[in-house]
């Protein structure tokens, strides 16, 4: 069997939901991404294509000759995914419940206690559905969340568990070669890497030390705190970490601080469910049992998890 030549999956989803919408914008919120990442992901497809699928001379996003004639086959394929995985999706029972997570925060927060719970549960299966991408509540694919909640829907219920505290971080090896960094300004001669979905982090910091725009990393984005905390750890520049996640790194000295500035997230992380499932068994097992978690954790500050329901 001949291998398939099909281009990445993640920017032919930018590109239907783009072309279907009209709009990056419109994408990005549908998407849980930046209109910034759309653009990245719907440019890597054109350049795979050899072909521009937009032209960019107007407000909206307006499919090209190539994109017009690509669109209807794209649209038609997720079309037919979407049906088949909902004829072919089992109910969950009452004893299985899948969690949406963000990848970084699964490795580095969840998974390690997640023990605990099967423990107090042995009776439930618990399945994750880690992202990348998503910050919002996928209703659809999940029964409880807990994403970094930058839009609320009203027929969700989310509770606050801790809000996020960003910090710059590098590898103490990165530092010697680089020359010690005595001030915020210092870091403007470095390369400073990011999460392309998020790059409102720096932004924030920036702002709070006192200091306005400036260039990121024009050669290194990635699309998880993971990868980005990775090459930090690799040297490959100074990273932006987000709430605990990075706490055995700086523990074990992989990282360092090279300034030691907390500013607060705009948003909170949260748990999330349909608010017709606030009060199941599972889902409110979990909730507790999550709220325990936050609570015993002492690398979160107490008054960054004053939890507020919403």
């Amino acid at each position: 069997m001949t291998k398939r030549n099909l281009p990445p999956l993640r920017a032919l989803t930018a590109f239907e939901a783009a072309a279907r919408l009209g709009s990056f914008r419109r994408a990005a919120d549908e998407l849980g991404l930046t209109r910034s990442a759309i653009s990245h992901q719907i440019k890597a497809l054109e350049g795979v294509l050899g072909v521009d699928l937009f032209s960019r001379d107007g407000k909206r996003a307006e499919l090209s000759g190539p994109g017009l004639i690509y669109f209807p086959a794209v649209r038609e394929a997720f079309d037919q995914i979407e049906s088949q995985t909902q004829v072919i999706r089992p109910r969950a029972s009452g004893n299985e419940l899948t969690v949406q997570v963000y990848v970084t925060v699964a490795m580095k927060w969840l998974l390690p206690r997640l023990h605990d719970f099967e423990r107090r549960h042995p009776n439930m299966r618990v399945r994750l559905s880690t992202s990348y991408f998503h910050w919002d509540y996928d209703a659809d694919n999940a029964d409880v969340a807990i994403i970094l909640a930058r839009k609320r829907n009203d027929d969700h219920y989310y509770r606050n568990l801790f809000r996020s505290h960003l910090k710059p971080v590098c590898s103490p090896d990165y530092l010697a070669r680089t020359g010690a960094i005595s001030t915020p300004q210092d870091l403007l001669r470095h390369k400073l890497l990011f999460v392309y979905s998020a790059e409102e982090d720096w932004r924030l910091w920036l702002k709070a030390a006192g200091l306005g725009e400036t260039k990121l990393s024009s050669t290194l984005a990635f699309d998880s705190y993971l990868l980005a905390q990775e090459a930090a750890i690799a040297g490959q520049g100074i990273a932006m970490t987000i709430g605990p996640y990075a706490r055995d790194e700086l523990a074990s000295g992989r990282l360092v601080l090279p300034i030691d500035l907390d500013v607060p997230h705009r948003h909170w992380w949260a748990f999330a469910c349909r608010g017709t499932d606030r009060l199941l068994p599972k889902v409110k097992a979990f909730e507790d049992w999550l709220m325990e978690q936050v609570a015993a954790d002492d690398d979160i500050p107490a008054a960054a998890r004053e939890a507020i329901d919403a």
